[in-house]
């Protein structure tokens, strides 16, 4: 068979494929809102309890191939169909993991819920993995639309079913079950919207390069993911299901916009960094991309933690508003999450998987290490070990493992300062009014009030301090 080529992204098609992932977002923040007015927090704490655990199938599923597949330079119809058959067959056992830990996990928290919560989680994560190759092959192809396509219905038939569920009753079985229907829906698009078809297993192929990345690579997500999750083990330890249920809103009401957003901007960036001509055009792309991404992402974070009281009880309704309290510590670990992916980017587009899998440990160990020390303190501190986690992350990659790719760290800094600088002004000028001014409005006029001056101050600070990163994304909208 002819080997296939990695298609650079076209402009339209990334495009599209961004929107569609942003489709996924307002989707998902549609959900988040109905979903807390049928469903109460002690619900969604039992569910993230589950899914804290149960997630770990979802990295054992895919083991870092889709990733090793999406920047190899080339693929040969052997390598595409055993990298296929090995993310089908580690997810089926991933999902048999998931089903003999129910009972276990279940006794150990003395909550016998936790049992149906995880079966019905658990399907998921076979289906995920069944469609990962087919994905990436979408990826691979340059159909973007397809992908945004079989991955936009699949999130909105599980939103939908979910809400039905939950108006019937289904309380957090609604909840669980979400998940399990969007990736068979997903499964079942991506098989009819993917013309390539994998055939049986074969011999000779060169899978050893990719096992290696890969391999690698699913370290790191397995570090990424424990230390991602251990606030809700932590918390779990020493709190109510209510309690836990805030605290995994908080969680992701503040990551969620930046996972929709890196991982459409992921897949389009790796394989368009592959073909940097040297070191320094790398550097200049991931600056650029840096600027890109700190504008949106920092915007939200300032306003979210500015008007986290009054936006939690306007739109997820009073029983929410508990969640506030964890918005601020979670956003300052953020801001290291969002610096730190251009590293990541960096890493894997010049292969250098092992050095990011060093560079991973020590951050991601010392997180799960303080979120365990701290839990007994309170679920604030296990917020706080967490956000100190992800600086030590950042900090540890930027001093001693990026400059071993060529890249400079202080160029990426320096790109991120300016709109730093910009929406911690803007959150200090919110929270000062919201404080000051509006405190004793009601939660509508009072998130009006304080939003209304977060905009002002922005549009002032832009035009005063960033018309060369406006000029950047001027050019980066018109040359697509």
């Amino acid at each position: 068979m002819i080997p296939t080529d990695v298609t650079a992204p076209r402009r339209g098609a990334a495009l599209l494929l961004l929107g569609a992932q942003w489709g996924r977002y307002v989707a998902q923040i549609l959900g988040i809102v109905v979903l807390a007015r049928l469903v109460g927090p002690a619900d969604f704490g039992i569910v993230a309890l589950a899914a804290s655990v149960a997630g770990l199938a979802a990295v054992l599923g895919d083991f870092g191939l889709s990733m090793a597949a999406l920047r190899a330079p080339t693929l040969s119809d052997a390598q595409r169909t055993n990298l296929f058959w090995m993310n089908a067959g580690i997810g089926l056992a991933a999902t048999g993991v998931v089903l003999a830990v129910a009972q276990p996990f279940a006794a150990a928290f003395d909550d016998p819920r936790l049992v149906a919560v995880m079966c019905l989680l658990a399907p998921a994560f076979a289906l995920r993995s069944a469609s990962a190759q087919l994905r990436v092959e979408l990826n691979r192809s340059g159909r973007y639309g397809r992908l945004a396509a079989s991955e936009l219905c699949g999130d909105l038939s599980g939103l939908v079913g979910a809400v039905v569920l939950a108006l019937l009753g289904g309380g957090y079985l609604a909840l669980a079950l979400q998940g399990t229907i969007a990736a068979g829906v997903t499964l079942v698009l991506s098989v009819i919207l993917t013309p390539w078809r994998p055939g049986l297993p074969r011999r000779g192929a060169a899978m050893g390069p990719l096992l290696s990345f890969g391999g690698n690579t699913f370290l790191v997500h397995v570090l990424n993911y424990a230390a991602t999750n251990v606030g809700t083990v932590s918390v779990a330890r020493v709190a109510s299901d209510q309690v836990i249920g805030l605290f995994n809103r908080a969680t992701q009401l503040v990551n969620l916009p930046i996972d929709q957003l890196i991982t459409p901007l992921t897949r389009v960036v790796i394989p368009g960094l592959a073909d940097a001509e040297d070191t320094a055009d790398l550097q200049r792309r991931l600056v650029r991309h840096q600027t890109l991404l700190c504008y949106p992402t920092l915007a939200y974070l300032s306003l979210f933690v500015a008007t986290a009281y009054p936006a939690l009880d306007v739109v997820l309704g009073s029983a929410w508003t508990g969640a506030a309290p964890f918005v601020p510590i979670l956003a300052a670990g953020a801001l290291f999450q969002i610096l730190g992916y251009p590293q990541y980017w960096a890493f894997v587009s010049t292969g250098r998987s092992g050095l990011l899998l060093f560079s991973e440990i020590s951050g991601r160990v010392a997180t799960i290490a303080l979120a365990v020390v701290v839990a007994p303190v309170g679920p604030a501190a296990v917020a706080g070990a967490i956000a100190l986690g992800q600086f030590l992350l950042w900090g540890v990659a930027a001093v001693f493992f990026l400059p071993r790719t060529g890249v400079s760290s202080a160029a990426l800094l320096r790109a991120a300062i300016r709109p730093i600088v910009v929406f911690a002004v803007a959150l200090g000028a919110g929270l000062a009014t919201s404080t000051l001014v509006f405190t004793s409005l009601p939660s509508l006029p009072r998130l009006v009030g304080v939003g209304g001056v977060w905009v002002i101050v922005v549009i002032a600070l832009l035009l005063a301090m960033c018309r060369r990163d406006l000029r950047v994304f001027g050019g980066f909208i018109r040359r697509r």
